[in-house]
Order: structure tokens, then C-alpha cells, then sequence
């Protein structure tokens, strides 16, 4: 296998030619050189797969399901076809598929934020085989920038397309959990979480963000649905689908490890309650070990080539407290109050203690019902917040974003036993006016959510056009701007639309030295400032922050919905 092209491969950004960089402040440019090269692990991952391909012919290896005993139990659910809706729930669910895609969809041509244009000026120009052989940054969520390539090649660079894949993913996660949700629930309850799903702020948040969150959500649940399957049904393509779902999963996004390590765990578990049955494990420990062996196999070959790159670069980056913060932080706090209350107002946070209470029944009831399903959705969020405690990385809320369809769950659970205890209550009609109650609930939380969509459709996650708007309505033809910091990515992508020219209408700046070069080569004619992501600023470039404040006046502050993404345009402070 030739070795020369992998060492024509771009290491950081800095190595793209369409991109602009400015070498003495890109901090990934010096990276360390990984401790082995990718291709020399793709060529041991052949080596390994002619083995086991050989091995397995020579075996005449063959499909043989595993005798019921071996296998965990089915979960089974009461069907009613009085309340369950049995005749017409696909209609409904299909109705709620399109109201999730239509909700998708609306200002889906907003302002993109700094981490979507990353991605369309680092990979828009890339080949699709470098695209899959290198990691000169973590937005590179290798499926949904495949995906986003495709749709700028058929739509051209507009912001609704290169956020399509996010939404079609985002959209098919509502049958996706409405068909998880039929493995511990009734038709009517998988309704519920289907609804709760397509009305969620929070995932049309997600849908809306072109990175690979959606996807990674979407084969998170099928491939935990597709475990509990495989362990009560054992058959070929169950695993197989599971297999294929796993892989799809790292390929959406790399968190997905943590995934199939909880489903690693499920497993052991499931293995320990065979046995207590007085049953071999021998066969359901092979069939697992084969499941688990070829997805981690199959993962490893993806990422072959990058694995050496991707370790030198988190090692790098996520130790910067600007990506993220300390859990023991009063910053991470208010981040997850901020994220949670986000389109509703803080004034949701005091439902929390009700909704935790809701939600704690529905998970104890769920656990016992089907463990292996809560488990493989819960387990993965405290081993990631396990690992980045002992690695001493930052914390961010959109790591545990797996807890949002957990969340459904739990609450719908809950939501049930909560109408069931009070139907029973009030009424000895209890099944009837139970469902009433419970619909009625779900309905009432469904209007909450739309209501505080409002508040999302009406600013775009950062609001670089707005502020450009602003600066040119105010701005004199010989007068400059300075983007400062991050404000320099989303002002490269959006100043062409004002006929603006970096290097002549608008400067970037991330250094006290290149703030006062600017200042001194147009003088007074340097008359806007902007910026975005103020603790970042601060953190990053404490003393240029200190200055801005010290001699520039902020004169509009544009919100946006990514948080602390507001774009500021400042004015020089008359003396």
C-alpha cells in the first residue's frame, strides 16, 4: 500500500490554502507530530482484516440463533385499542413527523454561527478523500460534512443547505423514538414522545445547527433500541443493522464512543443475568464479543488514519478553558440554566423541581420495565462526564445532549403514572380518564414549548448581517472596521454581501500588537470595532479585552441564540 499521500495531507488549518490564517496567533498550527502516522494504523487494520476474513472461511462460519433461555426477555406492553389509537397511530405519527419538519424548517436561512462557517470555508474546498483522512479540527463531524458538501455542490453555499443534513436527521429522530419508545410504551405513550420531540425547542435548536449533533442523537437511540432487540431476539439483521448504526454513530460524531462503551456495560450485565438464571453465558459472551469486536474493528478503520491526529489536537484543545468550563464552576451553572431556560425564560427553572419529580418516578418505573434501554441511554452521559473529570477537560452542556431523549421518556413515564394515580382518584372510569389526563399534559407542555419558539425564530443563532447592517447604515466610505477575535470568521463569510474587502474595509485582529498596527496605519479613520464571544475575549486575549473596554464605547449589542454569541459593535470613546 503506498504511504507518500499521507504525508501531502493538511496537519492544521493553517495548511489550507483557501483559507486565511494569520501564523503567529493560529494555536493549532504547532501541533506536536502524533506519536505514530494514521496511514501505518490503516495498514495494520488490513493486515488484521485478511486475518479474520481467512479465519472465518476456513471455520465456514454461520449464523445460529441463540435458544430463548440464552436470550433476555421480551418487554411487553398493554394495547388498547380504546385508548391506544391502534388503528390510525402511523397517521398520526406521520402527521407529527411533518409538523417536526415544519417547525424544522422555518428561518432555516438564518445568519449561520462561527462554528457552521468553520466548516463550509475549511471543508467546502476539500477533497472528499482528504475530508475522511485528516483532522485539522473537531468540526470536521465526518458525516454531516460529507452531507453538507453534497448539498453546497446541489443548492450552492446557502445557509438552509448546508444545515439540510442536520434537519433530516433531527426530523427522522421523531419515528426513531416514537419506534424505541413502543419497546416500554404503549401506542398512545410513543405518540407522546414523539410529539415532546417534534415540538422541543431544545432539538429544533439542534436541527437547526449544522454539525452532527442530530445524527449522533438519531443513531444513538436506533442502535440502543437495536441492543435491547438483539439481546431479547438474537437475529442475523438485527445485529447487523446494529452494527451499521454504531459505525454511522462515529461517523456522525466521535462522543459515540462513549455510547458503545455503555452498551459495553449493558451487556456485561445482561451476561450476568443469564447466569443467574443458571444459564450458560458462554454463547450470548461470544455473540456480543463478535457484535461489539466487529464495530470497534469497523470504527477503528474508519478513523484509522486520523486517530493520531485527533489525539495530539484534543490534547491541545480541550484543555482550553474557552471551549467549555469547570463543572465546579458558577460559569457551568449558569451555562446549563441558561441552556435549559433558553426560549422559555429563567422563570421555567422553578418547574424543575416538579418535572424532577415527574421525572424520577417515570425513570425508577422505566429502569424496572426495560433496563437495558434506560441504561444504554443513561449510561453514556455519566461516563462522559466521568472521563473529562479525570482527563481535566472542559465541560459543556451539548456533551450530554443524549439526555434530552432520555428526558422524554422519563417524563412520559411519569406523565402516565401521575394520570393513572389521579384518573383513579377522582373516577372509577380510570383507563378512559386517565389517557384524557395524560394528553392533556403532554398537550399543555407541547403549547409551552411552541410558545417559546417564538422568541427562538425571531434572532439567528449569531447575528453577523444584522451588525453588518448597522456598521454600514453609520459608516463613512473611508472609514474601518476591526473584527476582533472570533468576530473575524463570521466577518470573512458575510462582508462580501456588503462589498467589503478584508485588508482594506475591515481588519482582524487578535493581538495587542496587530490591534496597534491597525490604529496606527488609518488612524482616526478606524471608527468601528466588533466583537463576539466576550468570555472567550477574555480569557484568550485578557489585555486587548482590558483595552476595548478602557478606550472603545459599546454602541449595539445584536443577540443571538448560541450563548454568549451576542455581536457587539463598538465606537472609539471620545476623549
Amino acid at each position: 500500500m503506498p504511504r507518500d499521500w499521507y504525508d501531502t495531507l493538511p496537519r492544521s488549518e493553517a495548511d489550507l490554502p483557501w483559507v486565511w490564517h494569520d501564523a503567529s496567533t493560529d494555536s493549532t498550527r504547532n501541533l506536536p507530530l502524533p506519536p505514530i502516522k494514521g496511514v501505518t494504523l490503516l495498514q495494520i487494520s488490513f493486515i488484521i482484516e485478511g486475518l479474520v476474513l481467512i479465519w472465518l472461511a476456513l471455520k465456514r462460519f454461520t449464523f445460529k440463533r441463540l435458544r430463548v433461555e440464552e436470550r433476555l426477555p421480551a418487554t411487553t406492553t398493554t394495547e388498547n385499542s380504546k385508548t391506544d389509537y391502534s388503528y390510525n397511530s402511523l397517521w398520526l405519527l406521520a402527521a407529527i413527523t411533518v409538523l417536526g419538519l415544519g417547525l424544522r424548517l422555518i428561518r432555516l436561512d438564518a445568519d449561520l454561527w462561527l462554528d457552521e462557517i468553520v466548516s463550509v470555508l475549511l471543508y467546502s474546498q476539500m477533497p472528499v478523500w482528504q475530508v475522511v483522512t485528516t483532522y485539522v479540527n473537531s468540526n470536521n463531524h465526518l458525516l454531516n460534512t460529507l452531507l453538507m458538501k453534497l448539498a453546497i455542490t446541489f443548492f450552492g453555499e446557502k445557509e438552509w443547505a448546508v444545515r439540510l443534513p442536520a434537519v433530516i436527521f433531527g426530523t427522522a429522530m421523531i419515528p426513531a423514538l416514537y419506534w424505541v419508545s413502543r419497546l416500554v410504551f404503549s401506542k398512545r405513550a410513543s405518540l407522546y414522545t414523539a410529539l415532546l420531540l417534534a415540538v422541543s425547542y431544545h432539538h429544533i435548536f439542534f436541527s437547526q445547527n449544522a454539525r452532527g449533533y442530530t445524527a449522533y442523537l438519531f443513531f444513538s437511540i436506533v442502535s440502543s433500541g437495536l441492543l435491547v432487540k438483539g439481546l431479547q431476539e438474537d437475529k442475523a439483521r438485527i445485529w447487523i443493522f446494529y452494527v451499521l448504526a454504531m459505525l454511522l454513530n462515529f461517523a456522525s460524531l466521535l462522543n459515540s464512543g462513549f455510547v458503545l462503551a455503555a452498551h459495553i456495560l449493558v451487556g456485561a450485565v445482561a451476561l450476568l443475568v443469564v447466569m443467574r438464571r443458571g444459564i450458560s453465558p458462554i454463547p450470548l459472551l461470544r455473540r456480543l464479543v463478535a457484535v461489539f469486536g466487529v464495530t470497534t474493528f469497523l470504527v477503528f478503520q474508519l478513523y484509522a488514519t486520523i486517530i493520531p491526529q485527533v489525539y495530539v489536537y484534543a490534547q491541545a484543545t480541550y484543555t482550553d478553558p474557552t471551549t467549555g468550563f469547570s463543572p465546579f464552576s458558577s460559569e457551568f451553572w449558569r451555562e446549563l440554566i441558561r441552556g435549559t431556560s433558553a426560549g422559555f425564560g429563567t422563570g421555567v427553572i422553578l418547574g424543575l423541581l416538579p418535572f424532577a419529580a415527574i421525572a424520577g418516578v417515570g425513570f425508577v418505573i422505566l429502569l424496572k420495565r426495560q433496563w437495558t434501554l434506560v441504561a444504554a441511554l443513561t449510561l453514556p452521559i455519566g461516563l462522559t462526564a466521568t472521563f473529562l473529570l479525570l482527563q481535566g477537560l472542559s465541560f459543556s452542556p451539548r456533551f450530554f445532549l443524549l439526555g434530552l431523549p432520555l428526558a422524554i421518556l422519563v417524563a412520559v413515564q411519569g406523565i402516565e403514572n401521575i394520570a393513572e394515580f389521579a384518573a383513579k382518584f377522582v373516577s372509577g372510569n380510570a383507563p378512559a380518564l386517565s389517557s384524557r389526563l395524560a394528553t392533556a399534559i403532554v398537550i399543555v407542555g407541547c403549547v409551552g414549548s411552541l410558545v417559546s419558539l417564538r422568541n427562538y425564530y425571531s434572532i439567528p443563532k449569531q447575528n453577523y448581517l444584522a451588525s453588518l447592517q448597522f456598521i454600514e447604515s453609520e459608516r463613512k466610505p473611508d472609514e474601518k472596521i476591526i473584527a476582533v477575535h472570533l468576530t473575524e470568521t463570521g466577518y470573512r463569510f458575510y462582508a462580501n454581501h456588503f462589498g467589503l474587502k478584508e485588508g482594506v474595509d475591515f481588519f482582524s485582529v487578535r493581538s495587542i500588537e496587530a490591534f496597534d498596527e491597525i490604529l496606527m496605519s488609518h488612524g482616526e479613520r478606524v471608527t468601528f470595532l466588533v466583537t463576539t464571544f466576550p468570555r472567550a475575549l477574555r480569557l484568550s486575549y485578557p489585555e486587548l479585552d482590558a483595552r476595548i473596554s478602557r478606550e472603545w464605547t459599546q454602541v449595539h449589542t445584536f443577540p443571538g441564540t448560541i450563548g454568549d454569541g451576542e455581536v457587539s459593535v463598538w465606537k472609539r470613546r471620545s476623549e
